[in-house]
């Protein structure tokens, strides 16, 4: 019974809502940012940005399928390619993105991951895009867990920095499913794709759910809500498909 209504909250946050460093198949595996070695996984999300609620021709889309591989034991690559963000009646495979994530540190019971990310993402068009550096931290304490995530961002065409980052607080239940909150300052919650996603703010705060269903597919929604020069509000899918 408890499986049937984990999926049927599932199913009803996939209609409505939305996507995030936030990893549904990490965070109930209990893993730092590195996908385990010699595993492969898909993934797909899109991402709907209400920029007024008033204005429906405003609104934007973006979506992208993702490719990550266990390099080694604290090594895993991602190469993503997608529908940058524009009109939601337009779609166009126009930017790719590569990162690499390396684990630095991991506590001996696991509780404290640290990891490096370097990430590089553009449009076909031009090859000049943003570099992206960042150091996920994970705490873990029994079914909660913690994340601190503080990034720095570098535009190849602006030439310039953005310091930022972003937090959430997290409960596992029934080893299938987790629900929690988050907050982010310049920063997106996703790391599958940077730039002026969902929100397009500097704070932002949003809910968070995933679920494990049968033995391959991981799926995570996310609602955000942007509280500083802000569209009104973005809702992202996600769904994993591990091999």
């Amino acid at each position: 019974m408890k499986k049937i209504l984990l999926i049927l909250a599932t199913i009803i946050f996939t209609v409505y809502n939305s996507y995030a460093c936030f990893d549904t198949y990490l965070f109930l595996k209990k893993n730092s940012m590195v996908y385990p070695y010699k595993s492969l996984v898909f993934e797909l999300n899109g991402e709907y940005s209400i920029n007024k609620i008033g204005n429906p021709a405003e609104d934007s889309f973006l979506s992208n399928g993702n490719i990550y591989y266990g390099i080694a034991e604290r090594f895993s690559l991602q190469f993503s390619i997608g529908s940058g963000e524009k009109s939601r009646n337009e779609y166009k495979i126009d930017y790719f993105g590569l990162r690499g994530v390396y684990n630095i540190f991991s506590s001996m019971s696991n509780n404290h991951t640290a990891d490096f990310i370097l990430e590089y993402h553009s449009e076909f068009s031009d090859f000049l895009g943003d570099v992206e550096f960042s150091v996920p931290n994970i705490f873990r304490s029994s079914d909660i867990t913690y994340v601190i995530h503080p990034t720095l961002n570098y535009n190849l065409i602006d030439k310039n920095f953005q310091v930022g980052g972003h937090t959430g607080i997290f409960y596992n239940f029934n080893d299938n499913g987790i629900i929690g909150i988050g907050a982010e300052y310049l920063s997106p919650q996703s790391g599958s794709y940077s730039g002026s996603r969902i929100t397009k703010s500097e704070f932002a705060t949003s809910l968070f759910f995933g679920a494990h269903i049968g033995n391959m597919i991981f799926i995570q929604n996310e609602i955000a809500k942007g509280l500083a020069n802000s569209r009104d509000f973005g809702f992202a899918v996600t769904v994993k498909f591990i091999k």
